[in-house]
């Protein structure tokens, strides 16, 4: 550096020269208020996403042990209030990961059958509040995918879906094949894009038909988000719109080469699980969130707690670790490992080590899914 800045100085007019350390200074200026920003939004997801995933264990627990109508309402909107919260950090922060590059892809063989089911799961109370018909027809067979990214794509596009959407429409997802892939459509007879703005619609904080940002429609981040998810996938999305008719988006995934259907069976009910955090609320939330899926749970606060339980003759199928404990835990606990997280290097470190990775909040239908993946798919524990 120090001798180009001494040719700059001997070969380079002074007026060049100096717009060319104008323009360093500029670069310079520019790449630490990138650090300064990823750093401010490690710290500050930490910090808010630590209660916001324990009261979303919370709420999953309450919503399962009460029966009342007017009590289901109310815990209803609760749900909805920490919901949107997590999604607005979510998106925030993962838009700040992909164009990082520090999310990378998992691909293999996943059941879009079963994916379908937990799409429909999620929004199905969703849409029969706004009086919206979701319809899916899956299509047997599995495709090459990255599962939690692809359920991450179509939920987002089902929800851009219901949002734009008006009562007593529909929406749909539909799966057809094409030669050696899969084309997976999510349609609806919602107000529609017109041809001159269907280039935005990818672009962050764009909103349809809205020249003030809605609150109730989130920050536009969702389509951002599958376009970027799309792209690191390799999987071609198209639009066809109009203003009046509808939407379809639709996502081209190849075929995967081995069709192996996921057993139907639940093979959770008996499975010996072991969660490490520090945090009370989110050691107990989870342990009562695993508990009501038939698991027989052990909690640790520590690698002390995990060396006592160890003594006593425990032993685990699977690890649910606080990503800062794992270092210490690692030694002790050899089992497969679901790291759940909140700062943005969490989720390098799982791929060094290996492991999946979850950031906080975590949503119970993604861990479900994460959890029986591993149980069915790598050793038992020791």
């Amino acid at each position: 550096m120090i001798e180009q800045r001494s040719l700059e100085r001997n070969f380079i007019p002074q007026h060049v020269a100096g717009a060319i350390h104008l323009l360093r200074e500029k670069k310079e200026q520019a790449e630490r208020a990138h650090r300064d920003n990823n750093r401010f939004l490690a710290v500050a997801s930490h910090d808010l996403r630590q209660p916001i995933h324990a009261l979303g264990l919370y709420v999953a627990e309450l919503r399962r042990k009460i029966s009342g109508e007017e009590e289901q309402q109310l815990v209803g909107q609760v749900e909805r209030s920490v919901d949107a919260i997590a999604q607005l950090i979510n998106s925030l922060l993962d838009i700040a990961k992909l164009d990082a590059g520090a999310v990378k892809p998992n691909k293999q063989s996943c059941d879009i059958s079963g994916i379908l089911d937990r799409v429909h799961a999620n929004f199905q109370v969703l849409a029969e509040t706004r009086h919206i018909r979701l319809v899916m027809h899956p299509l047997r067979g599995s495709v090459a995918s990255d599962p939690l990214m692809l359920e991450r794509i179509l939920m987002n596009l089902v929800s851009n879906a219901l949002k734009y959407t008006p009562p007593h429409g529909t929406v749909m997802v539909a799966c057809r094949r094409r030669g050696a892939d899969m084309a997976i459509e999510v349609r609806d007879n919602g107000i529609g894009i017109d041809q001159e703005s269907q280039s935005g619609i990818f672009c962050e904080y764009v909103q349809l038909n809205a020249p003030e940002m809605d609150a109730q429609k989130g920050l536009g981040l969702g389509l951002s988000i599958v376009d970027r998810l799309a792209k690191l996938l390799g999987h071609k999305i198209t639009l066809r719109s109009a203003p009046g008719v509808g939407s379809t988006f639709a996502l081209r995934v190849s075929m995967a080469r081995t069709n192996r259907q996921s057993m139907q069976k639940d093979k959770l009910a008996g499975k010996k699980l072991l969660v490490v955090d520090n945090d009370k609320q989110a050691r107990e939330g989870m342990a009562m969130l695993l508990a009501s899926w038939g698991c027989e749970v052990s909690v640790a606060r520590s690698s002390t707690s995990v060396r006592a339980l160890l003594k006593n003759g425990a032993c685990w199928d699977l690890l649910l670790c606080n990503s800062g404990l794992y270092g210490t835990v690692s030694k002790l606990a050899r089992q497969p490992c679901i790291l759940i997280g909140s700062d943005a290097n969490s989720g390098s470190f799982a791929d060094m080590t290996g492991h999946h990775f979850l950031d906080r909040p975590v949503k119970p239908a993604k861990l479900r899914c994460l959890v029986q993946f591993l149980l069915e798919n790598q050793p038992t524990g020791m």
